[in-house]
């Protein structure tokens, strides 16, 4: 995705998958739970005139929609960075499902369909970004054409960067790569010290 490091790093075995994906799956709830207590937040205090209807919104696609975001962040990280190989993306990607829907009860099909709108992408940042902040207005009812749209786009798309590195951070714990994840800390880091 952001493919800030090539170090040669030996792929994981299949039979630790499991492992992994619990691991990963603790690890990344924290950034999930984060990023959807400051969305909620912000919408929640967002004036009526910029929502559409009604001034709730279901919670539960937003949750899905964070985890299919996730999903894709770290699967193509973890192949990226050769932690796990290209062939055991689709086995690691349904442990992991299945770990956030054993722990959550969030929709497997839901996650994946959001994690396949951000397949697009094809770890394009900007289109990641675009497409979250879309998504993010789309569920939350949020008017684009609003006063306040352009900063909300803006707070959406730096809010998606700073979710995507945290997941790879994650991802790298997860994986026991701790200076990946160290590297990932200071990136982390320098974007928001060049972004609050």
């Amino acid at each position: 995705m952001f493919d800030f490091f090539k170090k040669k790093i030996k792929a994981t075995p299949r039979e630790k998958l499991e492992e992994i994906a619990q691991n990963i799956y603790k690890n990344i709830s924290k950034t999930h739970t984060n990023t959807k207590d400051i969305i909620i937040e912000k919408v929640n205090n967002i004036s009526s005139e910029d929502k559409f209807g009604s001034q709730t919104f279901f919670s539960m696609p937003l949750y899905e929609a964070i985890y299919g975001y996730q999903i894709t962040c770290l699967i193509g990280f973890s192949s990226q960075e050769g932690l796990i190989s290209i062939m055991d993306n689709l086995e690691l990607k349904e442990k992991v499902l299945n770990e956030i829907s054993n722990n959550s009860g969030y929709s497997i099909d839901s996650i994946e369909e959001y994690n396949q709108s951000f397949l697009e992408c094809a770890g394009n940042i900007e289109c990641l970004n675009d497409k979250f902040s879309d998504l993010i207005f789309e569920i939350c009812s949020i008017d684009k054409n609003s006063n306040n749209s352009r900063k909300l786009d803006t707070f959406f798309k730096k809010l998606s960067t700073t979710v995507a590195i945290e997941t790879q951070k994650n991802t790298a714990l997860a994986f026991g790569e701790k200076n990946l994840s160290k590297d990932l800390n200071k990136v982390l880091k320098n974007f928001l010290n060049d972004n609050l």
